[in-house]
Protein backbone atom coordinates (compact mmCIF):
# COMPACT_ATOMS: atom_id res chain seq x y z
CA UNK A 1 0.00 0.00 0.00
CA UNK A 2 0.96 3.38 -0.77
CA UNK A 3 2.51 5.18 2.34
CA UNK A 4 1.13 8.62 3.85
CA UNK A 5 4.31 9.97 2.34
CA UNK A 6 4.34 8.77 -0.71
CA UNK A 7 0.65 9.82 -1.48
CA UNK A 8 1.62 13.36 -0.45
CA UNK A 9 4.68 13.35 -2.53
CA UNK A 10 2.14 12.23 -5.54
CA UNK A 11 -0.11 14.49 -4.67
CA UNK A 12 2.46 17.74 -4.43
CA UNK A 13 3.84 16.32 -7.85
CA UNK A 14 0.22 16.55 -9.37
CA UNK A 15 -0.04 20.06 -7.90
CA UNK A 16 3.23 20.81 -9.48
CA UNK A 17 2.20 19.54 -13.33
CA UNK A 18 -1.32 21.51 -12.92
CA UNK A 19 0.75 24.90 -11.83
CA UNK A 20 3.22 24.24 -14.30
CA UNK A 21 0.26 23.83 -17.15
CA UNK A 22 -1.12 26.80 -15.96
CA UNK A 23 1.78 28.96 -16.09
CA UNK A 24 2.67 27.90 -19.35
CA UNK A 25 -0.06 28.65 -20.72
CA UNK A 26 -0.89 32.01 -19.20
CA UNK A 27 2.88 33.01 -19.93
CA UNK A 28 1.98 31.09 -23.91
CA UNK A 29 -1.33 34.01 -23.98
CA UNK A 30 0.39 36.97 -22.65
CA UNK A 31 3.12 36.90 -25.30
CA UNK A 32 0.46 36.56 -27.79
CA UNK A 33 -1.45 39.57 -27.03
CA UNK A 34 1.92 41.17 -26.07
CA UNK A 35 3.33 40.11 -29.66
CA UNK A 36 0.13 41.96 -31.72
CA UNK A 37 -0.53 44.95 -29.13
CA UNK A 38 -0.69 48.19 -31.05
CA UNK A 39 2.09 49.43 -28.69
CA UNK A 40 4.57 47.48 -29.26
CA UNK A 41 4.16 46.88 -33.56
CA UNK A 42 7.29 48.68 -33.68
CA UNK A 43 9.24 45.68 -32.03
CA UNK A 44 7.33 42.77 -31.99
CA UNK A 45 5.28 41.19 -34.87
CA UNK A 46 2.42 37.80 -34.67
CA UNK A 47 3.78 36.41 -37.67
CA UNK A 48 7.16 35.91 -37.30
CA UNK A 49 10.07 33.59 -36.20
CA UNK A 50 10.22 35.46 -32.66
CA UNK A 51 6.65 34.15 -32.32
CA UNK A 52 6.48 30.89 -34.44
CA UNK A 53 9.44 28.80 -33.13
CA UNK A 54 10.82 31.08 -30.04
CA UNK A 55 8.18 31.87 -28.29
CA UNK A 56 6.25 27.73 -27.76
CA UNK A 57 10.50 26.89 -27.32
CA UNK A 58 9.84 28.87 -24.46
CA UNK A 59 6.45 27.95 -23.43
CA UNK A 60 7.94 24.42 -23.50
CA UNK A 61 10.79 25.18 -21.15
CA UNK A 62 8.36 27.60 -18.20
CA UNK A 63 6.33 24.43 -18.27
CA UNK A 64 9.01 22.16 -17.61
CA UNK A 65 11.29 23.79 -15.49
CA UNK A 66 8.17 25.01 -13.43
CA UNK A 67 6.77 21.24 -13.14
CA UNK A 68 10.33 19.53 -11.88
CA UNK A 69 10.37 21.56 -8.98
CA UNK A 70 13.34 20.45 -6.92
CA UNK A 71 13.13 17.39 -8.43
CA UNK A 72 15.21 15.73 -11.60
CA UNK A 73 12.70 15.49 -14.20
CA UNK A 74 12.65 12.32 -16.64
CA UNK A 75 12.31 12.29 -20.12
CA UNK A 76 8.89 10.89 -20.21
CA UNK A 77 7.70 14.04 -17.90
CA UNK A 78 9.67 16.61 -19.98
CA UNK A 79 7.43 15.08 -23.34
CA UNK A 80 4.47 14.94 -21.56
CA UNK A 81 4.56 18.88 -20.12
CA UNK A 82 5.64 20.07 -22.66
CA UNK A 83 3.05 18.84 -24.97
CA UNK A 84 0.54 19.08 -23.34
CA UNK A 85 1.28 22.63 -21.93
CA UNK A 86 1.46 23.74 -25.85
CA UNK A 87 -2.08 21.93 -25.94
CA UNK A 88 -3.54 23.59 -24.20
CA UNK A 89 -1.88 26.52 -25.15
CA UNK A 90 -3.58 26.37 -28.56
CA UNK A 91 -6.68 25.71 -27.07
CA UNK A 92 -6.68 28.80 -25.02
CA UNK A 93 -5.60 30.79 -27.80
CA UNK A 94 -9.09 29.52 -30.15
CA UNK A 95 -11.73 29.62 -26.83
CA UNK A 96 -10.08 33.25 -26.47
CA UNK A 97 -10.75 33.81 -30.03
CA UNK A 98 -6.96 35.36 -30.32
CA UNK A 99 -6.62 32.30 -32.92
CA UNK A 100 -9.03 30.98 -35.71
CA UNK A 101 -8.95 27.29 -36.69
CA UNK A 102 -7.46 27.62 -40.23
CA UNK A 103 -4.13 29.67 -38.17
CA UNK A 104 -3.76 26.86 -35.28
CA UNK A 105 -3.70 24.34 -38.08
CA UNK A 106 -0.88 26.17 -40.10
CA UNK A 107 1.46 26.99 -36.89
CA UNK A 108 0.84 23.57 -34.69
CA UNK A 109 3.36 21.52 -36.26
CA UNK A 110 5.97 23.77 -35.97
CA UNK A 111 4.82 25.08 -32.11
CA UNK A 112 4.48 21.20 -30.78
CA UNK A 113 7.85 20.76 -32.28
CA UNK A 114 9.45 23.93 -31.16
CA UNK A 115 7.89 23.33 -27.74
CA UNK A 116 9.29 20.03 -27.17
CA UNK A 117 12.74 20.90 -27.71
CA UNK A 118 12.71 23.55 -25.63
CA UNK A 119 11.21 21.21 -22.83
CA UNK A 120 14.25 18.87 -23.45
CA UNK A 121 16.70 21.65 -22.93
CA UNK A 122 14.74 23.16 -20.20
CA UNK A 123 14.69 19.70 -18.49
CA UNK A 124 18.13 19.18 -19.48
CA UNK A 125 19.62 22.46 -17.99
CA UNK A 126 17.64 21.21 -14.51
CA UNK A 127 18.81 18.19 -14.24
CA UNK A 128 22.65 18.83 -14.70
CA UNK A 129 22.98 22.50 -13.29
CA UNK A 130 19.43 23.02 -11.16
CA UNK A 131 19.59 26.77 -11.98
CA UNK A 132 16.00 27.00 -12.28
CA UNK A 133 15.59 30.43 -11.14
CA UNK A 134 17.92 31.73 -13.53
CA UNK A 135 17.13 29.42 -16.37
CA UNK A 136 13.19 30.62 -15.93
CA UNK A 137 13.85 34.18 -16.11
CA UNK A 138 16.09 33.71 -19.49
CA UNK A 139 13.62 31.47 -21.42
CA UNK A 140 10.86 33.96 -20.35
CA UNK A 141 12.09 37.01 -21.88
CA UNK A 142 13.94 34.93 -24.75
CA UNK A 143 11.16 35.86 -27.31
CA UNK A 144 10.90 39.28 -26.19
CA UNK A 145 14.50 40.08 -26.99
CA UNK A 146 14.62 38.79 -30.63
CA UNK A 147 11.53 39.98 -31.36
CA UNK A 148 12.81 43.14 -32.03
CA UNK A 149 15.56 42.44 -33.60
CA UNK A 150 14.02 40.15 -36.10
CA UNK A 151 11.23 43.40 -36.71
CA UNK A 152 14.04 45.30 -37.92
CA UNK A 153 15.83 43.21 -40.17
CA UNK A 154 14.85 44.58 -44.15
CA UNK A 155 11.88 43.30 -45.46
CA UNK A 156 12.25 41.02 -48.15
CA UNK A 157 8.98 40.19 -50.10
CA UNK A 158 8.58 36.68 -51.61
CA UNK A 159 6.56 35.29 -54.71
CA UNK A 160 5.07 32.41 -55.46
CA UNK A 161 3.22 30.47 -58.35
CA UNK A 162 1.60 27.58 -57.64
CA UNK A 163 0.40 25.55 -61.04
CA UNK A 164 -1.95 22.39 -61.00
CA UNK A 165 -2.96 20.36 -64.00
CA UNK A 166 -5.84 17.66 -65.11
CA UNK A 167 -6.78 16.06 -67.81
CA UNK A 168 -10.93 16.11 -68.64
CA UNK A 169 -12.29 14.67 -71.29
CA UNK A 170 -13.96 16.95 -73.16
CA UNK A 171 -13.11 19.84 -76.08
CA UNK A 172 -11.04 23.00 -75.14
CA UNK A 173 -14.29 25.02 -75.75
CA UNK A 174 -16.42 22.82 -73.88
CA UNK A 175 -14.18 23.36 -70.87
CA UNK A 176 -13.47 27.22 -71.14
CA UNK A 177 -17.24 28.12 -71.35
CA UNK A 178 -17.49 26.20 -67.51
CA UNK A 179 -14.34 28.30 -66.22
CA UNK A 180 -16.51 31.56 -67.62
CA UNK A 181 -19.11 31.06 -65.72
CA UNK A 182 -19.57 28.56 -62.72
CA UNK A 183 -23.49 28.87 -61.56
CA UNK A 184 -24.75 27.50 -58.12
CA UNK A 185 -21.58 25.20 -56.72
CA UNK A 186 -22.30 22.80 -53.96
CA UNK A 187 -20.26 21.66 -51.55
CA UNK A 188 -21.00 18.09 -52.71
CA UNK A 189 -19.16 19.36 -56.57
CA UNK A 190 -15.79 20.76 -54.91
CA UNK A 191 -15.50 17.33 -52.83
CA UNK A 192 -12.98 16.78 -50.22
CA UNK A 193 -10.21 19.45 -49.42
CA UNK A 194 -8.14 20.12 -46.41
CA UNK A 195 -8.45 23.78 -46.83
CA UNK A 196 -12.05 23.39 -46.72
CA UNK A 197 -11.88 21.42 -43.78
CA UNK A 198 -10.03 23.73 -41.16
CA UNK A 199 -12.20 27.14 -42.12
CA UNK A 200 -11.45 28.49 -45.49
CA UNK A 201 -14.67 29.42 -47.33
CA UNK A 202 -15.67 27.48 -50.09
CA UNK A 203 -16.69 29.04 -53.54
CA UNK A 204 -20.38 29.35 -54.41
CA UNK A 205 -20.41 30.45 -57.77
CA UNK A 206 -18.08 32.68 -60.04
CA UNK A 207 -19.54 35.20 -63.21
CA UNK A 208 -18.20 37.07 -65.92
CA UNK A 209 -19.64 40.23 -66.64
CA UNK A 210 -18.27 41.14 -70.56
CA UNK A 211 -15.90 39.15 -72.38
CA UNK A 212 -12.87 39.45 -73.65
CA UNK A 213 -9.47 41.80 -72.11
CA UNK A 214 -10.67 43.78 -69.32
CA UNK A 215 -13.95 42.04 -68.52
CA UNK A 216 -14.34 41.33 -64.95
CA UNK A 217 -15.28 38.00 -63.11
CA UNK A 218 -16.43 37.99 -59.99
CA UNK A 219 -16.15 34.82 -57.48
CA UNK A 220 -18.40 34.88 -54.76
CA UNK A 221 -17.59 32.53 -51.61
CA UNK A 222 -19.32 31.41 -48.61
CA UNK A 223 -19.47 33.85 -45.39
CA UNK A 224 -20.29 37.13 -47.48
CA UNK A 225 -16.77 36.77 -49.59
CA UNK A 226 -16.52 38.58 -53.23
CA UNK A 227 -13.52 39.40 -55.14
CA UNK A 228 -12.96 40.21 -58.83
CA UNK A 229 -10.62 39.10 -61.07
CA UNK A 230 -9.84 41.51 -63.69
CA UNK A 231 -9.25 39.64 -67.19
CA UNK A 232 -5.41 40.52 -68.58
CA UNK A 233 -5.64 37.42 -71.49
CA UNK A 234 -8.70 36.03 -73.01
CA UNK A 235 -7.87 34.12 -75.44
CA UNK A 236 -10.99 31.07 -76.29
CA UNK A 237 -10.53 28.25 -75.90
CA UNK A 238 -6.95 28.41 -74.88
CA UNK A 239 -6.10 30.77 -71.94
CA UNK A 240 -8.29 32.97 -69.46
CA UNK A 241 -5.68 35.14 -67.19
CA UNK A 242 -6.74 37.43 -64.47
CA UNK A 243 -5.72 39.90 -61.96
CA UNK A 244 -7.29 39.87 -58.61
CA UNK A 245 -8.87 42.87 -57.21
CA UNK A 246 -9.54 42.54 -53.41
CA UNK A 247 -10.88 45.77 -52.84
CA UNK A 248 -11.08 46.39 -48.49
CA UNK A 249 -14.53 45.23 -46.56
CA UNK A 250 -14.36 42.24 -49.86
CA UNK A 251 -13.67 39.86 -46.95
CA UNK A 252 -15.60 40.09 -43.85
CA UNK A 253 -13.33 39.75 -40.93
CA UNK A 254 -15.15 36.46 -39.66
CA UNK A 255 -14.85 34.90 -43.03
CA UNK A 256 -11.24 34.40 -42.64
CA UNK A 257 -8.30 35.12 -40.14
CA UNK A 258 -6.84 38.48 -40.54
CA UNK A 259 -2.73 36.47 -40.71
CA UNK A 260 -3.93 34.66 -43.42
CA UNK A 261 -6.55 36.70 -45.23
CA UNK A 262 -6.02 37.12 -49.03
CA UNK A 263 -4.87 40.84 -49.70
CA UNK A 264 -4.12 41.34 -46.01
CA UNK A 265 -0.68 42.41 -44.76
CA UNK A 266 0.84 39.55 -44.64
CA UNK A 267 -0.44 37.22 -47.55
CA UNK A 268 -2.00 38.29 -50.85
CA UNK A 269 -2.88 36.69 -54.30
CA UNK A 270 -1.36 38.60 -57.15
CA UNK A 271 -3.11 37.28 -60.11
CA UNK A 272 -3.70 34.06 -62.11
CA UNK A 273 -5.45 31.72 -64.84
CA UNK A 274 -6.43 28.80 -66.69
CA UNK A 275 -4.50 27.30 -69.83
CA UNK A 276 -6.21 24.73 -72.07
CA UNK A 277 -4.37 22.48 -74.13
CA UNK A 278 -6.05 20.04 -76.51
CA UNK A 279 -4.34 16.70 -75.50
CA UNK A 280 -5.45 12.63 -75.81
CA UNK A 281 -8.59 13.56 -77.35
CA UNK A 282 -9.41 15.71 -74.62
CA UNK A 283 -8.08 18.84 -72.73
CA UNK A 284 -5.24 19.60 -70.05
CA UNK A 285 -6.36 22.29 -68.00
CA UNK A 286 -4.11 24.36 -65.82
CA UNK A 287 -4.50 26.61 -62.93
CA UNK A 288 -2.08 28.88 -62.02
CA UNK A 289 -1.41 31.28 -58.86
CA UNK A 290 0.93 33.71 -57.96
CA UNK A 291 1.36 35.08 -54.44
CA UNK A 292 3.12 37.58 -51.69
CA UNK A 293 4.27 36.32 -48.82
CA UNK A 294 4.99 40.05 -47.25
CA UNK A 295 5.68 38.17 -43.80
CA UNK A 296 8.97 37.37 -42.02
CA UNK A 297 8.21 33.69 -42.38
CA UNK A 298 9.75 32.99 -45.68
CA UNK A 299 10.12 29.67 -45.97
CA UNK A 300 7.23 28.61 -43.97
CA UNK A 301 4.65 31.14 -45.20
CA UNK A 302 6.34 29.97 -48.88
CA UNK A 303 5.73 26.48 -47.95
CA UNK A 304 2.08 26.74 -46.83
CA UNK A 305 1.02 29.56 -48.90
CA UNK A 306 2.02 27.00 -51.70
CA UNK A 307 0.20 23.71 -49.80
CA UNK A 308 -3.12 25.64 -49.72
CA UNK A 309 -3.06 26.91 -52.60
CA UNK A 310 -2.48 23.26 -54.27
CA UNK A 311 -5.23 21.90 -52.61
CA UNK A 312 -7.65 24.85 -53.18
CA UNK A 313 -6.58 24.15 -57.04
CA UNK A 314 -6.78 20.20 -56.87
CA UNK A 315 -10.87 20.88 -55.51
CA UNK A 316 -11.79 23.71 -58.68
CA UNK A 317 -9.51 21.64 -61.25
CA UNK A 318 -12.16 18.54 -60.02
CA UNK A 319 -15.20 20.99 -60.34
CA UNK A 320 -14.51 21.83 -63.69
CA UNK A 321 -13.51 18.32 -64.66
CA UNK A 322 -16.66 16.96 -63.42
CA UNK A 323 -18.94 19.86 -64.29
CA UNK A 324 -16.86 19.07 -68.26
CA UNK A 325 -17.68 15.68 -68.47
CA UNK A 326 -20.84 15.30 -66.92
CA UNK A 327 -24.25 15.17 -68.56
CA UNK A 328 -25.25 18.68 -67.85
CA UNK A 329 -22.10 19.70 -70.78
Amino acid sequence: MMTETSQATTALQKKRVILALIAGVTYGLLLRVGFEASLFNKYLQIVSNAFLIVAPFSVGAVSVLIGAGNRKITGGQVISLSVSAMAFFLLAMFLCLLEGLICLVLVAPVFFIAALFGGLLGGWIHNHFRVSKATLSSFVFLPLLLGPLEANLPSQQSEQTVRTTIQIQASPSEVFEHLVNAKNISSDELGFSFVHLIGLPKPTEASMNGSGDGAVRTSYWEKNVSFQEVITKWEKPHALHYQFQIPAGSIPRDALDRHVEMGGEYFTVLDGGYDLVAKNGGTELTLSTRFQNKSQLKTYGDLWGRMVLADFHRSILGLMKNRAEGPQK
